[in-house]
């Protein structure tokens, strides 16, 4: 099969203080591995992953993991005080945060996020594909910057038990 190739086209997320949304949380090697991922999204539509591994190769807690993972649950929710969240509570929340960009081994730039600031001001999400109609929909159903659906906690654990019933 041949497929043409993109010219380079992605950017990543600029580096320097930005705010962004939560824009999903991937639990779904949670259970095995101990792992979360937290895709985040600036006004323009450029995405970043956040990986959070739990516990080390050598099977240890990992302390920095837990630490930086709950700074940015307590910046996303704008509480200090806070001491569990369920995730679906962080999706579609606006953080304020700093982000450095660093090469990769094999070329390309990531954007990284340095540090979790708080709480940001909501942006009005562009949409990287679709028609004008659904856009504008979207906007006038739900509040600027929202989601325009949230999944429950039930939800996604049905979703999680349907993949991996699937993948046996």
């Amino acid at each position: 099969m041949k497929r043409k190739l993109v010219e380079g086209g992605f950017q990543p997320i600029p580096a320097g203080e930005q705010v962004v949304r939560i824009k999903e949380i991937d639990e779904t090697d949670y259970e095995k591995f101990d792992k979360i991922v937290v895709t985040i999204e600036d006004a323009a539509g450029r995405t970043a992953r956040v990986n959070f591994n739990f516990v080390n190769a050598d099977g240890t807690p990992n302390d920095t993991a837990d630490f930086v993972y709950s700074r940015m649950c307590r910046a996303a929710l704008g509480d200090e005080t806070i001491d569990e969240v369920d995730t679906a509570d962080l999706i579609g929340k606006f953080v304020r945060v700093e982000i450095a960009h660093s090469e990769g081994s094999k070329g390309g730039t990531f954007a990284n996020v340095k540090k979790w600031i708080g709480p940001g001001e909501p942006f009005e999400v562009k949409k990287s594909t679709g028609g004008s109609k659904t856009a504008g929909s979207a906007g006038a159903a739900s509040p600027a910057g929202e989601p325009p659906k949230k999944k429950t906690a039930a939800e996604i654990l049905a979703e999680m038990r349907a993949r991996k019933a699937a993948g046996k």
